[in-house]
């Protein structure tokens, strides 16, 4: 089999860097190991209620943002059915330890006047904190479409030196604020006392510009994306477990899978950098390469309960409200390993924001997540697949029992049956991440995170772990990897010109 280029993985970045090039009268094959593709977008079924595994709501979708354009580009927005959160919508955090709750609006104006309601004597730090957010993402291309792209990704990050944990204590002494202030770090996955001004500010930034549901959730961004592949030529084959990276004569001359040899001069990675290291020649790479991607840290984990109610209009409080319960202070993601339970907790409803008559049945869906260590789930981890011992199923049930009488103690809610339960060790085979990290590789502070453009000519990366985290972020850097193929600034100007 023949192809110019090979995209190994078919979660967003995957799909949205083969849209491209496709796009780019580019003959594109796109390689899943799994059975269906769309990686963490996919969605399940158990008991007829469709549930997301990754995706809950988006920002960057409104009229001229980034994630929109870049889908009115592709041609994939027509085939969706996307919905602002209302004005009263927002991410509902409440204080474990003082019980004070904040509605953390997705406006800036709402969220100031809220916050400064809340915390009558911190105004100044909350004012301040809101325009180093706005005033950072105004000097960011992807949120400042006027602003060429080469220069700030060559200088990736410029404030990236500016820890978020000591800009934070140097506005606010007030814990409860500064565990509200950090609360977007749940959407990135690294300790407050890890990540960047930077990184932060990008990813509250999207949110708090707007948020946005979609009809159908993840699954059905996947099924625009196969829409548009199937008029553009691009195969998506499935099953297809990738064993190496033919390298011929000092650059890529194809892929090899479990089943099949495809030839092709182009190879895009979307998988975990380390992971890239057994697939391509020993040598490919020089030593100290290698133990820069094997040395990666990763993002958090997640325990996850996908739980169901008989009667759905018992959760229509949270058709736009998201549940939260933090701790005080900047270790909103820390896992208490005794009672990881009282650890920080997501509720959300997606379901419940599906329009389609078809998709009914959603709005009886609920789901709760929780950081997660990977020490919970080492006793039971014998290698990927293997088969867990009973012990295994029984933390399992017993923690998502406790997740459940948390749910009903912090916001009344009970009678959830869980139907499904997600562990790292869920996430690490399923989606194939070290750690079951449910957002890849850390961009934080101290941290070399790589490019798009490896040293083997051909050979490409794409993902969560090259350029940002989440939806928007793989988006992106599929963006990215398109553009250093084909031209990044005539590829951007392309695409901006559809605001």
């Amino acid at each position: 089999m023949r192809a110019e280029v090979v995209v190994i993985g078919s979660g967003i970045s995957g799909l949205t860097v083969a849209a491209l090039l496709a796009k780019r009268n580019r003959q594109v094959v796109v390689l899943e190991r799994n059975q269906k593709p769309g990686g963490a977008l996919r969605h399940f079924v158990r008991r007829g209620i469709p549930f997301d595994i990754g995706f809950h709501y988006s920002g960057c979708l409104g009229s001229g943002k980034i994630l929109r354009v870049l889908w009115e580009y592709l041609g994939i927005w027509i085939h969706l059915r996307v919905h602002p959160f209302p004005s009263e919508g927002n991410d509902c955090l409440t204080l474990r330890h003082s019980g004070k709750s904040v509605r953390a609006f997705f406006s800036y104006e709402r969220l100031e006047d809220e916050l400064q309601q809340a915390f009558p004597n911190e105004a100044e730090g909350v004012v301040t904190y809101l325009k180093t957010l706005r005033d950072i993402c105004d000097s960011i291309p992807f949120y400042n479409l006027d602003l060429p792209l080469t220069p700030f990704l060559r200088g990736l990050f410029p404030p990236a030196g500016i820890g978020l944990a000591p800009f934070l204590t140097s506005l606010t002494k007030d814990p409860d604020l500064q565990a509200v202030l950090v609360s977007p770090a749940f959407l990135y996955g690294v300790s407050p006392r890890q990540a960047s001004l930077a990184v932060h500010a990008m990813v509250a930034h999207a949110f708090i510009s707007g948020a946005y549901a979609i009809d159908g959730g993840g699954q059905a961004i996947v099924d625009a994306f196969l829409s548009i592949f199937r008029k553009a030529g691009v195969e998506v084959l499935t099953g297809q477990e990738v064993e190496s990276i033919i390298v011929t004569d000092g650059k890529v001359a194809g892929v090899k899978t479990s089943e099949m040899e495809i030839s092709c001069s182009q190879a895009i990675y979307t998988g975990h950098p380390a992971d890239l290291l057994d697939l391509v020649p020993e040598g490919t790479f020089r030593q100290a390469h290698c133990s820069r991607l094997q040395d990666l840290e990763n993002t958090t984990s997640m325990f996850v309960v996908f739980g169901a109610v008989d009667n759905p209009a018992s959760l229509r409080d949270l058709t736009w409200v998201n549940h939260y319960a933090i701790p005080s202070g900047l270790d909103i993601l820390d896992v208490n390993l005794i009672c990881p339970e009282e650890s920080a907790l997501l509720m959300t409803a997606p379901g419940r924001r599906y329009s389609d008559p078809a998709l009914s049945n959603a709005s009886r869906g609920i789901i709760l997540m929780r950081p997660a260590s990977w020490d919970e789930v080492a006793p039971f981890s014998i290698g990927a697949g293997g088969t867990r011992p009973a012990s295994y199923k029984k933390w399992k049930s017993q923690s998502a029992d406790k997740l459940l009488d948390q749910a009903k103690k912090l916001w009344g809610y009970s009678r959830i049956e869980p139907l499904a339960i997600g562990s790292p060790l869920t996430f690490r085979d399923k989606l194939g991440v070290p750690g079951g990290a449910v957002y890849g590789v850390r961009h934080c502070l101290n941290q070399y995170n790589p490019g798009a453009k490896t040293r083997l000519p051909g050979l490409w990366l794409s993902g969560q772990g090259t350029l940002m985290t989440g939806i928007v972020g793989a988006s992106l850097s599929g963006l990215v990897t398109a553009g250093e193929i084909e031209g990044l600034e005539p590829l951007w100007d392309e695409v901006r010109q559809c605001r």
